[in-house]
């Protein structure tokens, strides 16, 4: 369904080492997504919370919505404490409520061997 009103794939680069494929779902929280996409292209550095997910921050401030605390690897969310875009790497539960926005899949392991400093690039495909 990649160009869906419902599903929006875009790319995810980490500068100088490759590109993921990822993909929106606006049916997951459909404010999230649609203000994120309107923000297109957003670029931030890699940042690691411990060995759970992956962040950047993106400069937006978005509140509440469909939130959730379980996550899967893959599953790209949105935490509303530091406007940040997650990326996980492992399943976990976390007592941070995020909103869900999407999964990357292709090439996470790209994303899991990211070191703090890189820089991510999310662009429309």
């Amino acid at each position: 369904m990649a160009g869906s009103v419902s599903r929006t794939r875009l790319l995810l680069e980490l500068k100088g080492k490759g590109i993921c494929e990822c993909e929106f779902a606006r049916h997951m929280a459909p404010l999230t997504v649609g203000t994120l996409l309107r923000t297109v292209p957003i670029e931030g550095r890699a940042h690691r919370y411990e060995d759970q997910f992956i962040y950047f921050e993106t400069g937006i401030t978005i509140g509440t919505e469909k939130r959730k605390t379980d996550f899967k690897r893959g599953d790209m969310t949105f935490m509303i404490a530091s406007g940040s875009i997650c990326i996980f790497v492992k399943d976990i539960s976390t007592s941070t409520n995020m909103n869900p926005i999407g999964k990357v899949i292709t090439n996470l392991e790209l994303i899991e061997n990211s070191t703090s400093g890189d820089v991510l690039l999310l662009r429309k495909s």
